[in-house]
């Protein structure tokens, strides 16, 4: 059917089969549309691919949570979580070691980047028996900071008068002042043996 315009000021109205037409347009795009659609979630890894885009947020959580926890293990294990590390093996106390005489304590240590900017404040000297029971011994003042590089310290100490002969076991807990914070650490633990005093 053909329409023509009378006059310049006439417009052109769309009849119904036009409407009707292109409503079956409209209905075939949809069908190609949805065939394709199918087509291509069935035989390429889109599907996948947009589970995997919907997913990301809860996989990178969970990844950075993983992350977190290897390198808090990670930390625990090379002990860069303290505020000093020890060289495993180089502390010891200088042995033999008599009931009532003081107690010299070697260490060998150094300040871990966590611990970079805390300043040392005070100690206690912690002498454990073979039965479990840790006595307080003398405290230790501040008389020098260690450095991030390795250091050697004499720490002289005042054993409690109770240690009776035997393994003992000796460790400092120490306090630390990081910017207006306060840390606790602790050195490991070093053992000798306590001799009955000589006569």
């Amino acid at each position: 059917m053909t329409q023509t315009i009378e006059s310049k000021g006439q417009r052109l109205v769309p009849t119904k089969q036009f409407f009707l037409d292109r409503f079956w347009v409209w209905i075939a795009g949809g069908l190609f549309w949805s065939a394709g659609a199918l087509l291509l979630a069935l035989f390429t890894p889109f599907w996948g691919s947009m589970q995997a885009i919907w997913q990301t947020p809860e996989a990178v959580a969970a990844l950075q949570v993983e992350v977190t926890a290897m390198r808090s293990e990670l930390n625990a294990a090379t002990g860069d979580n303290r505020v000093i590390r020890q060289t495993p093996g180089l502390s010891y106390v200088t042995e033999p070691v008599h009931v009532g005489e003081g107690v010299i304590m070697n260490l060998v240590m150094e300040r871990t980047t966590l611990g970079a900017k805390c300043i040392f404040v005070a100690g206690q000297s912690l002498f454990g028996e073979a039965g479990g029971v840790v006595t307080p011994g003398s405290e230790i003042r501040p008389s020098r900071q260690i450095g991030e590089e390795t250091t050697r310290l004499r720490v002289k100490l005042v054993p409690p008068d109770t240690l009776r002969p035997g393994r003992i076991e000796l460790y400092l807990a120490l306090e630390y002042d990081c910017d207006g914070r306060r840390v606790f650490d602790r050195t490991d633990i070093v053992t000798y043996s306590l001799l009955p005093a000589p006569r």
